[in-house]
């Protein structure tokens, strides 16, 4: 049990591979944290970068790894393996977090005795001046369970013993939705307290690949049969409009390749893609 009295040391994992001005941007907004008792763990993902200047102006306020590149999952678990927090907190090279975050997220988990949480969050990039996204629908304070993959990875914080003492990380065979099948792990042995406060902010590099309705379709049907794979008796824990939703899914990727640049490709894909989308998009406000 952790002690109530005194401040827990929370390990912040950032995986690394391009924008070192993001990530100085990063590491900034963890540094500028109000909850002080914060180890901050870097892990260069191969980058080809020249992270010379980085390392001057933080090398004395982080620990710092590098590693071949494996991608972000991958590094995440190599940050995990290293921390040495009672807490895990996650943030990408490329997002930012409000002053108040740690301290908000930390203090509503000892109060609610809760292993694990998450917060709502704003987008933000090319093109978006900040977008308010809600987890879940109705607000409250409360334990979810159908709600994975709208989880944004830098909104979580988790006890480092429920992670590594259940042997629970990334994904690392997924290209896409690594996280959602950890969280769905994690829903799985530990309700997840949800903040409804915005506590992050997600960054949107130009034409994300993975908002893409191809890879959509064919993101969906391999995290439910990665999860189906990991998670006993997954399948019944999904409401009857998810499974279809994810047949639907299954159905589609059959007419729409994954990585194909073409305009014909994607346009067909987002008509494949409505009806599930609508679908998961209904379950995920039951």
């Amino acid at each position: 049990m952790i002690d109530k009295n005194r401040k827990p040391l929370v390990s912040v994992v950032i995986p690394f591979y391009s924008g070192k001005s993001w990530l100085c941007e990063a590491v900034d907004s963890v540094l500028a944290q109000e909850y002080d008792s914060i180890e901050i763990i870097v892990v260069n993902d191969g980058s080809g970068e020249d992270v010379t200047a980085f390392l001057e102006k933080y090398s004395s306020k982080i620990t710092y790894y590098i590693k071949e590149n494996g991608g972000p999952a991958s590094a995440r678990n190599y940050g995990l393996s290293r921390a040495r927090g009672e807490y895990i907190a996650f943030l990408d090279s490329d997002d930012l977090w409000t002053e108040n975050k740690l301290g908000v997220q930390i203090n509503k988990m000892k109060e609610q005795k809760a292993r694990w949480s998450l917060t709502d969050y704003e987008i933000f990039g090319e093109n978006i001046s900040g977008e308010y996204r809600r987890v879940y629908s109705d607000g409250a304070e409360r334990f979810i369970r159908n709600v994975p993959p709208y989880i944004a990875t830098p909104t979580v914080v988790a006890e480092r013993s429920l992670l590594c003492g259940n042997g629970l990380k990334f994904c690392e065979d997924l290209r896409f939705g690594q996280d959602v099948v950890l969280w769905e792990q994690l829903i799985n042995i530990s309700d997840a307290l949800y903040i409804p406060q915005c506590l992050s902010r997600v960054r949107i590099r130009g034409a994300n690949a993975g908002r893409r309705a191809a890879v959509q379709i064919h993101t969906r049907v391999d995290m439910y049969d990665k999860c189906a794979e990991l998670i006993p008796d997954y399948k019944k824990t999904k409401s009857p409009l998810f499974r279809f939703a994810t047949a639907l899914c299954r159905f589609g990727r059959i007419f729409v390749k994954r990585d194909s640049k073409s305009g014909i490709n994607e346009y067909w894909a987002r008509v494949l893609f409505i009806i599930p989308y609508l679908l998961y998009k209904a379950d995920r406000r039951k």
